[in-house]
């Protein structure tokens, strides 16, 4: 499916949408959020996302996390058909607006050390490297190191 603009929408994440999140990360061959881990992320998680539509379909998402004075980025993604096309910047770009406004001194995110196109994309965005977090990520082999990324914005 091609998305024009004109076509395109962000919505908050709340209780009559967050479920097509997991639709997404299944079709990224992410890990999948239980329904009660997104559920809690906004209730009591101190969370709150995006979802991006092209004609009421849902096609991207961004999960976050507001911690005092900084946010946390948890959860990006995008359906493999609509990669490249500048979907996850509009919505890094919504969730940067609302950083800017709240006077938000710092944005982090960890990504595997070996998703070099992630890596690209959040240093194209001005997330900078901070360090290596060393046995990060829990897989079927073992474990995988992290990346720390933050962009300071005051």
């Amino acid at each position: 499916m091609v998305c024009k603009e004109r076509n395109l929408a962000i919505e908050m994440l709340d209780e009559s949408n967050i479920l097509f999140v997991q639709d997404i990360q299944k079709n990224c061959n992410e890990p999948v959020w239980t329904s009660s881990s997104l559920f809690h992320l906004l209730s009591k998680g101190s969370g709150y996302g995006y979802i991006l539509k092209c004609l009421n379909k849902s096609i991207g998402y961004i999960l976050l996390r507001s911690l005092n004075d900084e946010e946390e980025v948890l959860s990006l993604g995008v359906l493999k058909l609509n990669r490249r096309e500048g979907f996850a910047s509009k919505l890094f770009y919504e969730f940067e607006r609302g950083v800017i406004r709240k006077n938000v001194q710092r944005i982090f995110l960890e990504v595997k050390v070996e998703n070099y196109g992630a890596i690209c994309f959040y240093e194209f965005l001005g997330l900078k490297k901070i360090k290596v977090l060393k046995d990060y990520y829990k897989t079927d082999k073992g474990y995988e190191d992290g990346l720390l990324l933050s962009k300071v914005y005051f």
